[in-house]
């Protein structure tokens, strides 16, 4: 019977350096790993509470671009220009504010549901 290298001698090679792998670390290595652990939760955290400030600050835009329109922003001079600006503000606003959706699923900080919100608004 002959040994098949690709079959049978890669497969033990791979398991034996994915057990040496897996075997236990020296507690300096341990404490190394605790600590980048910990600068990497800092940063998600500090990346989650920016995500956070620019979902709010899109809501409160979608919020002022509702506004100026009723208060007559699309009137005027070149109207149809006006109605771009506030499509493109708002395609604007809808992208930052679904960065976040997964955490908020569509409520602003204080917990508030967005069309709550606009509608006590308007």
């Amino acid at each position: 019977m002959q040994i098949k290298a690709r079959t049978t001698i890669i497969p033990i090679l791979a398991l034996g350096f994915l057990a040496l792998g897996a075997m236990p670390q020296s507690g300096d290595e341990k404490a190394g790993l605790a600590m980048r652990v910990q600068v990497l939760e800092t940063k998600l955290q500090t990346m989650q509470a920016q995500l956070d400030a620019q979902s709010k600050a899109a809501s409160d835009l979608m919020l002022a671009l509702d506004s100026s329109e009723k208060a007559g922003f699309t009137a005027g001079i070149n109207p149809r220009s006006r109605e771009i600006l506030l499509s493109a503000w708002r395609a604007f606003a809808k992208a930052h504010m679904s960065t976040n959706k997964g955490k908020n699923q569509g409520k602003d900080a204080d917990g508030k549901e967005e069309e709550q919100r606009r509608g006590t608004l308007r």
